[in-house]
């Protein structure tokens, strides 16, 4: 697993959703780096992943995904989600 240097903390980014290409993309505010190492199971391993803490900017984004596909998500700059590194589209700013 590479980490991932192209994006940094308070970067804009649209990311689209792990469930789906019909749940629309969003915009979200980069807070802060994760990335877990692979680890070793009991009866399977675990995989290394890499991503961010975000938070979406949008108010009228957040209210889309919460009416038309009940994501529980409520309020700009409050709510809190992980976006992995290879569901970034692309950086806005």
């Amino acid at each position: 697993m590479e980490e991932c240097t192209k994006h940094k903390k308070d970067d804009i980014v649209l990311v689209k959703s792990r469930a789906g290409d019909a749940i629309p993309p969003i915009h979200v505010k980069l807070l802060e780096r994760i990335i877990t190492k692979p680890r070793k199971g009991n009866k399977f391993d675990w995989p290394g992943y890499s991503g961010w803490m975000a938070t979406p900017i949008y108010q009228k984004e957040i209210e889309i995904l919460k009416k038309e596909w009940s994501i529980p998500l409520i309020k700009v700059n409050k709510d809190l989600t992980f976006v992995y590194d290879d569901d970034i589209i692309k950086k806005i700013t």
